[in-house]
């Protein structure tokens, strides 16, 4: 008997094969043999025993397509693995714009206070460089920065 069921779906196999791979493809073009397979594992006992071959083939159809609905609809997007270095690097890129950004919003004798700064003037040296005092120069600095504080602290 289980020569007879396995003949029945060698001879089963071989006919709808290609077909149903065809149909899957539409669905799961990379999977489409994978589900064509499982179909078969799957309905094995409904197959054997089925002697009409149009109900084989609808049920065939109907299980590969569900297959490849489930696979699909189970499928997960797949995150690469990124290095630590690299997301330390783009955050200190995200954070050295964000901050420039609000650079760029300052009043101009701030600005230019920070800009000088970041370019790794002293206080004196920009003092000089502006010709203000230097209490002054200090002043705009501390509000510059307390502004950048309270952007940043808002916005993050």
């Amino acid at each position: 008997m289980s020569d007879t069921r396995n003949t029945i779906l060698k001879q089963l196999y071989c006919r709808l094969k290609h077909e149903l791979c065809l149909y899957a493809k539409r669905y799961c073009p990379h999977d489409a043999e994978d589900m064509v397979h499982q179909a078969f594992v799957n309905c094995y006992d409904l197959l054997v025993t089925e002697e009409s071959e149009a109900s084989q083939r609808s049920y065939l159809y109907n299980t590969v397509k569900n297959l490849c609905l489930n696979f699909l609809r189970n499928q997960r997007p797949i995150y690469t693995e990124v290095q630590s270095e690299a997301y330390t690097q783009m955050a200190i890129i995200d954070t050295h714009d964000y901050i420039y950004e609000y650079i760029d919003k300052l009043p101009f004798q701030e600005r230019k206070i920070i800009i000088l700064t970041i370019q790794g003037y002293s206080v004196e040296d920009i003092s000089n460089e502006l010709d203000m005092n230097l209490n002054t120069v200090k002043y705009y600095k501390k509000e510059a920065y307390a502004k950048i504080r309270n952007a940043l602290k808002n916005d993050l």
